[in-house]
């Protein structure tokens, strides 16, 4: 029998609405009502992006991604699944071996399993926890695809993607985010499901 190819897909902002249940609480805490539009306007790199947009909106020193990360290690039913994203899943699991690497902090990954359970009804998903960007020693996710056999990464991070291409695992960078900056002419995109 064949094996099917694998399939390498990130969780937050691709097929999680990560940032926007992010901004539902940061509104809920502060008061301010950020729209998804104001998610999208700052630049820079993904790690610190957060901050970047609550300083744009004076907003820095009210809240901290530390206290997200805390609820998120405990319940993550407020984060909600893409629009597409369940479906796509289910058509991509018929033809192909997909597999779950995150950048999560490997604290998250009971709740992270719950989630998955939530939304597609089953917790025994292949779930991989990629920390390089706070562990220079760390695998890059284009490393960890590598190792696992994966063909392909579909990630929202334009380094991760890099880093696929870079160990020779293609990569398409999904969605259309402020933190995706300049793009390879060499990436391919999608922007939704």
């Amino acid at each position: 029998m064949l094996q099917k190819r694998k399939v390498a897909i990130d969780i937050d902002d691709v097929i999680a609405g990560s940032t926007d249940a992010l901004r539902i609480l940061v509104n809920e805490r502060t008061g301010n009502s950020l729209t998804a539009d104001d998610y999208h306007k700052v630049g820079g790199e993904y790690w610190g992006y957060y901050e970047r947009v609550w300083r744009a909106h004076d907003i820095g020193d009210e809240v901290s991604f530390k206290d997200f990360e805390a609820e998120m290690i405990i319940d993550q039913s407020h984060v909600p699944l893409l629009p597409g994203a369940s479906f796509a899943i289910g058509e991509l699991t018929k033809k192909f071996h997909v597999i779950f690497i995150t950048a999560r902090n490997k604290t998250w990954e009971q709740a992270t399993r719950n989630w998955f359970e939530r939304h597609f009804g089953k917790t025994d998903i292949e779930l991989y926890f990629c920390e390089s960007h706070k562990d220079s020693g760390a695998m890059t996710k284009g490393e960890l695809c590598k190792s696992l056999g994966a063909h392909l990464l579909i990630d929202d991070s334009v380094s991760h993607c890099q880093s696929a291409l870079d160990e020779g695992v293609e990569a398409i960078l999904f969605g259309d985010y402020g933190w995706q900056g300049k793009v390879s002419k060499n990436l391919t995109r999608c922007g939704d499901w």
